[in-house]
């Protein structure tokens, strides 16, 4: 890769602290994080969630640096796209109504990355998301049944979809996002994908994703109780193979699912994009240095703060206690050398040059049992330098499901 000075920067910066709405080379915005945000939307395109004409021109409206500007921003293009697809479905072109209610749904969501939660725009924003969700799903042969899982004291909201009407026995993939995702990015990251080779999918919030921390479902260490649920719901579907589940988890996910995966080996293969056997560990050279980072000439943007705000909101913190986090996520550890399935991690470049991020991977790769196991590492050459992939979700795609394809042959 060349590098400008630019990415020089930001990869000294990648050097002292963890960060992962670090991005490594300008699409639109000045501000990094926001920048971050915004190609992670444009990843979303190749599955539905947006096109370039839209999404630029609502970027061009956009105040850099500030993230009132972005969540006032998105909710006009969403309101225009819904009323192309109400007029769509009125005419019965429901190719094209199914398409912007998609679309639609993306960009109501896109406004809650740097909405505070108290605002009530935030639960509206989110249900005009998930009406446009719904009404896209009813679409589709076959059509989204719309979940709400049965957990403790509350519901789990998803989505499940099978791969075919075929009566026959098929693989599944449950997909678990991290901590500032709803259920929804989940669909527009891996979906169809995994639809298009023949696996059911289902993506369901956990508490803390979502809008589950509106009633004090915040994230918990024990994610193999939410995630456990989520089996129990899709092994009474007589379309899911028992023997063929997967669970692929994003970001926080790295801990949600291969700790769900530890504990529950009815689990027959584990992907983490990246693993975070330890998120505490990761937490304090994050949350706790980028508070310390002027010292360092890092300074966090207004943007970025605004999404650690409702990260730490999502772990039950006080918004302006940011550096809070680390004592919350401090119990939220586990045992790699528990999980006995199969195991594939994804990592991208930008993350494992991190010395604290990469020891980690490592230790992750080194302590799992089972022979069967594979680390990537995507590069920067292919598209794959960012946090998750984000920006690159046909690679990701090939990436997971031509293992995934071998490991369930």
């Amino acid at each position: 890769m060349e590098k400008n000075e630019r990415i020089n920067k930001l990869l000294e910066e990648t050097e002292e602290v963890v960060d992962p709405h670090r991005q490594f080379y300008r699409v639109r915005f000045d501000d990094n994080s926001m920048d971050f945000a915004f190609q992670w939307m444009l990843g979303a395109i190749r599955n539905g969630g947006g096109d370039i004409g839209e999404m630029f021109y609502t970027a061009a409206q956009i105040e850099d640096y500030n993230p009132d500007s972005w969540a006032s921003e998105w909710p006009k293009i969403a309101e225009r796209v819904e009323k192309r697809a109400e007029a769509a479905e009125s005419g019965s072109h429901l190719v094209s109504a199914r398409e912007f209610y998609q679309k639609a749904a993306c960009y109501y969501r896109a406004a809650l990355t740097a909405l505070p939660p108290q605002k009530p725009e935030f639960l509206k924003l989110y249900e005009k998301s998930l009406a446009c969700f719904s009404k896209a799903g009813t679409m589709f042969e076959p059509q989204f049944e719309m979940v709400r899982i049965p957990f403790e004291n509350t519901y789990l909201p998803g989505v499940y979809i099978r791969a075919s009407k075929s009566q026959n026995k098929m693989k599944t993939i449950i997909a678990i996002g991290g901590a500032e995702t709803f259920f929804i990015d989940l669909y527009f990251h891996i979906a169809p994908s995994a639809l298009r080779r023949g696996y059911n999918f289902i993506t369901v919030d956990i508490p803390g994703q979502g809008i589950l921390p509106l009633e004090g479902q915040f994230f918990r260490p024990d994610t193999e109780k939410p995630i456990g649920a989520i089996i129990d719901f899709i092994l009474n579907k007589p379309e899911v193979d028992q023997d063929r589940i997967a669970v692929y988890g994003i970001s926080g996910g790295g801990y949600y699912v291969p700790r769900a995966s530890a504990y529950d080996k009815r689990i027959k293969a584990c992907i983490s994009n990246c693993a975070v056997p330890d998120i505490g560990k990761i937490m304090g050279e994050m949350a706790i240095q980028n508070q310390k980072a002027v010292s360092a000439g890092i300074k966090m943007s207004p943007f970025n703060i605004r999404m650690f705000q409702i990260m730490a909101w999502r772990h039950g913190v006080s918004m302006d206690n940011i550096p809070g986090l680390l004592e919350k996520t401090r119990d939220f550890v586990f045992n790699p050398s528990l999980i006995t399935c199969p195991v594939l991690n994804i990592c991208s470049s930008g993350e494992y040059l991190n010395p604290a991020s990469r020891a980690m991977e490592d230790y992750y790769m080194k302590a799992l049992p089972n022979p069967n196991k594979k680390m990537i590492i995507a590069s920067f050459e292919d598209g794959g330098g960012t946090h998750c992939l984000g920006e690159n979700t046909g690679l990701l795609s090939a990436l997971l499901f031509d293992w995934l394809d071998e490991v369930f042959a």
